[in-house]
This record gives C-alpha cells, structure tokens and sequence, in this order.
C-alpha cells in the first residue's frame, strides 16, 4: 500500500470525523457540508479508483459509526463514488476551479440519489428529506463551492501531490 494511499485514507476519516463533530457550527439550516466526499473525490481523481474506493469506504464507515443511519449506508455510496471519481483519472485536465465544482456537483447528486435508492429499497426511517428539497440544494451548494479550496489545500499534501510510479511495488 503506498503511503499517499494511507496519507488520503486518514485525511478522509479526519474530515469525517470534523464534519460530525466541529463544523455543525457553520451550518447552514441545518445543513453541513460533506468535506469528506470532497477529499473522497480529490484523492479518487488524483490516485485512481482503488485510491477512491479505499478512502470512500474509510471516510464513510466512519459517517456510519458517527451517526445514526444504518452502518454501511454511507459507506455504500462513498465506496461507488470514489470508484466511479477514480475512472477520471488522467482522463481529464484538472482545471482548479471548474473541474473540482463539476466533480463534486456529480459526487454529491449520486451520493443524494444512492441515498435515495437505499431508503426505498430498504424502508428506512432517516430524517433525509430527499434529492428535490431545498436543503439537499444548499448541500450541493455549499460543496460545490467548497471543492476548488479544497482541492487546493490537498494538493499542498507532500504524498498526494507526487505522480504515481509505474512498476512493481
């Protein structure tokens, strides 16, 4: 396992855990941004899908310890996110500012919708108010404008910020 690998898996579990805890303080009614699908979605479009799979699952069983949905619920669609993010790896130019709120406007549309499927399917009893509400469009806001800072300040990381190495490890 490379040490960006394991750097990203512990700045997503850190973010998972700030975001649980800390910054309910600048949330906006009511709503918190989800800093660790931004980090989920970096590391996935900088290292790869294994990268963003790993950092997904990591990031979102920690949401699952930390709040009261169903353990896996979070994990399930950070895992699909990360994987999916990573398949855009070397694909596309990393614009600092348009590619980021791109990236993080899908990520969080897919996180809404998965969350969405999961409740119908499994009659869950959460209070998500759903994809077409008014506080799912300040979360896709608020993490849309925060991805281009966010990225900056991951790329400023010394084992994100190095290519990969090809060859055997």
């Amino acid at each position: 396992m490379s040490v960006a690998l394991v750097y990203a898996t512990i700045i997503a579990v850190g973010f998972a855990l700030l975001q649980s805890n800390i910054l309910r303080g600048i949330a906006i009614a009511g709503v918190v941004p989800d800093i660790a699908l931004i980090v989920v979605v970096f590391l996935a479009n900088k290292k790869g899908s294994f990268a963003g799979e790993l950092g997904g699952f990591a990031a979102g069983i920690t949401q699952d310890f930390l709040s009261l949905s169903p353990l896996g619920f979070h994990a399930f669609s950070k895992t699909i996110i990360g994987y999916v993010a990573g398949k855009t790896q070397e694909k596309m130019f990393l614009d600092p500012i348009l590619l980021p709120i791109l990236l993080v406007l899908v990520a969080t549309l897919t996180q809404g919708l998965l969350a969405s499927l999961l409740i119908a399917v499994f009659r869950i009893e959460l209070a998500f108010s759903g994809v077409l509400s008014g506080r799912f469009a300040i979360e896709l806001a608020y993490n849309s404008l925060l991805a281009p800072p966010a990225f900056a300040l991951l790329r400023l990381v010394p084992p994100l910020a190095e290519p990969e190495r090809g060859g055997f490890v």
